[in-house]
């Protein structure tokens, strides 16, 4: 499949033929590795008769091979290779499905083409292309999940879910072949009694930039800040209009990497609504902390959890976390990941950019005005979406913990403080 990837590939030739060679090289590594569990195997099966003509002194053509003990030899050696240890699959997903999933996600060639087919498998529902769009976003943990999925429960809104999964590019022709009806909800990882299932909206539109963009934004400890092209903000809205169901529905994503690209956004697009959520920046970041403490764990115990993450861009926290980077300069943050200071440093990197971004076009909200007072959230939303709302699946929500910042830097503590009094001054009033 990376071989066909490298194929598809409408690069500079030099580019590709030094990607068909990698393709070609990793094959050949593969293969080889593949004949040498084969050789693994065929070793171990044959092990217990070797040991059987040991004991017995016997030579090969003295074996009996209809006798009871070489019958029990030879079935001791075939249960062997399936004793060793190995990881078992992840709960979520079997071991072809994760296959599945390795093949489609893993090459960007592939999705790209799968999203030119589904363009024009989708061309005959006349489902046009729409400016007026509506993006949840703020750094992770600050009630960005909650919202979105208020959000598309309370109003005609078009998301991606779970059940778009693998072919996130192609959600037409998916549906086609994968549409399921019956779903089961259960907790996810984060711990926070926030249920899903394969109809649950989720962030994962980021893939497409991820696609389109061939990762340019990643590196090794950031994710950059950047600008799309023009033709890259044109396929980002026939995206759209692939997911939308009808020409009556608005398309609504959670997206916490679009403030990376948000500015080149708004260049081609004055009409599209924004939200951003913020929240105290010790409880957030004590959040954040929590969260990637736990990621952590559990990638240690699956490694297909960070290669899930990897795929749809979320380095919010966990082993393989990434920093936003805005700006030429690297942010340097000298405290360790697994203290208080790390993620206030984190918050403050965050948040400082947003609060003097240029271009104010955007709707701010404290997660404790949505906490406490979801309806009034939702109806000034409803009023800047100019959309009908429907209000009957909404509950108010006390947060009362507190945080202990003994042990944290006084002056980041006084400097996180300060922007979180300017974005409290620049945010909805409710």
């Amino acid at each position: 499949m990376f071989l066909s990837n490298a194929v598809l590939s409408k690069e500079d030739e030099t580019i590709k033929q030094k990607k068909l060679i990698a393709a070609l090289k990793a094959m050949l590594i593969s293969l080889g590795i593949t004949i040498g569990l084969i050789g693994v195997i065929v070793v171990l099966t044959c092990l217990p008769v070797y040991i059987f003509k040991l004991i017995k002194n016997m030579n090969s053509q003295e074996l009996d091979l209809s006798s009871i003990w070489v019958i029990i030899s030879f079935s001791i050696g075939t249960i062997i290779p399936f004793l060793i240890k190995r990881k078992k699959p992840t709960e979520d997903y079997s071991e072809a499905s994760i296959l599945f999933h390795k093949l489609i996600l893993n090459n960007y060639n592939l999705s790209r083409m799968l999203f030119s087919f589904d363009n024009r498998f989708k061309k005959g529902e006349k489902i046009q292309d729409k400016d007026t769009f509506l993006i949840v976003s703020g750094l992770a943990r600050a009630g960005t999940t909650s919202l979105t999925d208020q959000l598309f429960k309370a109003a005609a809104f078009s998301s991606l879910d779970y059940s778009n999964m693998p072919l996130l590019l192609a959600p037409n022709l998916w549906k086609k072949m994968y549409d399921p009806k019956k779903v089961t909800l259960k907790e996810r990882k984060h711990g926070d009694k926030m249920l899903f299932g394969l109809n649950t909206i989720e962030a994962l539109e980021e893939y497409f930039f991820k696609v389109f963009l061939n990762d340019s934004f990643i590196s090794n400890y950031y994710l950059e800040r950047h600008d799309i092209s023009e033709e890259v903000y044109k396929n980002y809205i026939k995206y759209q209009s692939l997911v939308r169901q009808d020409n009556e529905s608005t398309y609504l994503s959670k997206n916490n990497n679009i403030i990376l690209r948000y500015e080149s956004l708004r260049k081609f697009n004055k009409d599209f609504k924004i939200i951003y959520l913020f929240r105290k920046p010790e409880e957030h970041a004590y959040s954040l902390l929590n969260q990637h403490k736990r990621f952590s764990e559990f990638q240690n115990e699956d490694e297909f959890i960070q290669t899930y993450l990897n795929w749809l861009g979320h380095h919010e926290f966990g082993q393989n976390q990434k920093v936003f980077k805005f700006g030429d300069d690297e942010p340097i943050i000298l405290y360790d990941k697994n203290t208080l200071n790390y993620w206030l440093s984190i918050w403050l990197n965050y948040y400082s950019y947003l609060i003097n971004l240029v271009d104010e076009n955007y709707l701010l909200i404290e997660y404790e005005d949505y906490l406490n007072k979801p309806k009034e959230v939702l109806q000034f939303i409803e009023k800047y979406m100019n959309m009908t709302f429907d209000f009957s699946n909404i509950e108010p929500f006390t947060n009362t913990r507190k945080i202990d910042t003994s042990n944290c830097d006084p002056k980041l503590l006084e400097a996180t403080d300060s922007i979180y009094q300017k974005l409290k001054l620049r945010k909805l009033k409710v």
